[in-house]
């Protein structure tokens, strides 16, 4: 579960404000959840036909060394754009946080608040010569989430942002709740957009199939669809509250849509902010190490030392000047490679360097429909960044 899940209420409020329309959204998030786990699956069978360690030698072994670095290519942007939507989610919930406490002045503007953050805390955490002190933190991320899906559901639950209950009547006129019987098909594709690439958690398939003991495929595929499926029901649990409580109004970035001064919506805030802010040097980490292994050669330390502080400044005036969460992930085109096509690819060459038609069974050929089915999702996620960039159809 990544940080797009606080925005997946604004792609339902996106094409309607109909409380009925919470049905064809959690089918459309269970479908991505399953999908996503088969596909995932599937990176472990690879890894069992092939002998494969890593996401990149899947693809070498199976496909051809030449062309192995499209894959590293493509996880190497992804965690570039992770990046950029983790400064964006900094500044957003840093606002709030301000507000909340009452900070004036300087420190009450975003884009200075943001840049202090970036300054004190992200570029030193990145500048770490390890990080594996940080790898306890990511037990902060989990409960972050289940905090916030508990705190939503609760505030739903209450009707405290109905009207007249005293945290709507904190809320500014342009963030009401907002309900209706409208309806616009084609803005359907934002959360399509959204949640295809909600769960995605791919490139680490190998490691977590060759750390499996006793390993075998029956139990690799238990633990993946149930690991998938927890993932779905929170990340459709959060979208369906937030929905539900806000409507047509729900923001890109739901935490924005709680009233400032909202105790339990503090707390969420607090708890995904501690959560991100030690989560951005680890993906830092990883689009780094991508980034040099592309390149071909050893870094020094001040080579290393460059790249954090130029990454650092770039996703800083990234988010200084965009705000829009839900955009962001929904331009995360390569998701849908990455999730999708390359783990079919990969299984579709594996089958057939076997030379054995006998391999050629449903799964075989389910991923000539996989590889299709992302590639669709892939121009659906073109076709979004570039209707909500250069035009005016999805607004």
């Amino acid at each position: 579960v990544g940080s797009g899940i606080l925005s997946l209420s604004s792609g339902i409020a996106a094409f309607s404000n109909d409380r009925k329309m919470i049905i064809p959204a959690i089918g459309i998030s269970v479908f991505f959840g399953y999908i996503s786990a088969y596909c995932y699956s599937l990176i472990g069978l690879v890894c069992d036909m092939s002998g494969a360690t890593t996401y990149q030698d899947g693809w070498a072994r199976t496909i051809g060394e030449g062309t192995a670095w499209i894959p590293g290519l493509a996880c190497t942007l992804q965690t570039a754009v992770a990046c950029t939507c983790y400064s964006i989610i900094i500044g957003d919930l840093g606002r709030d946080l301000t507000k909340a406490f009452g900070v004036k002045g300087f420190f009450a503007n975003r884009e200075n608040l943001l840049c202090t953050v970036s300054a004190l805390l992200l570029l030193p955490l990145c500048l770490l010569r390890s990080f594996a002190a940080l790898a306890y933190t990511s037990m902060l991320g989990v409960g972050g989430v289940l905090y916030v899906a508990f705190f939503m559901t609760l505030r739903w639950w209450q009707g405290a942002y109905t009207k007249g209950a005293p945290l709507f009547a904190q809320l500014p006129s342009n963030a009401l709740p907002s309900f209706g019987k409208t309806f616009q098909a084609p803005k359907l594709l934002i959360l399509m957009a959204m949640l295809n690439t909600a769960y995605h958690a791919h490139y680490d398939a190998p490691r977590f199939f060759w750390q499996l003991e006793p390993r075998s495929m029956a139990r690799f595929n238990i633990l993946v669809y149930t690991s998938f499926m927890a993932s779905a029901v929170v990340c459709t649990l959060i979208m369906v509250v937030g929905f539900l409580t806000f409507g047509g109004s729900a923001n890109a970035l739901i935490l924005n849509s709680y009233a400032s001064k909202d105790t339990l919506a503090v707390l969420g805030r607090l708890g995904c902010g501690a959560s991100i802010l030690f989560s951005y040097p680890l993906v830092f980490n990883g689009f780094r190490t991508g980034a040099f292994a592309l390149l071909g050669h050893e870094p020094s330390q001040m080579s290393k030392d460059l790249f954090a502080v130029g990454t650092v400044l770039f996703t800083t005036a990234i988010a200084m000047v965009m705000n829009e969460l839900g955009f962001i992930v929904a331009f995360a085109v390569l998701g849908s490679s990455i999730i999708y096509i390359f783990p079919a690819m990969m299984h579709i060459a594996a089958v057939k360097k076997k030379g054995d038609d006998s391999e050629k069974g449903l799964a075989y050929y389910a991923s000539y429909g996989i590889t299709g089915l992302g590639t669709i999702l892939a121009v659906i996620g073109a076709l979004v960044s570039y209707l909500k960039t250069y035009t005016k159809v999805l607004d």
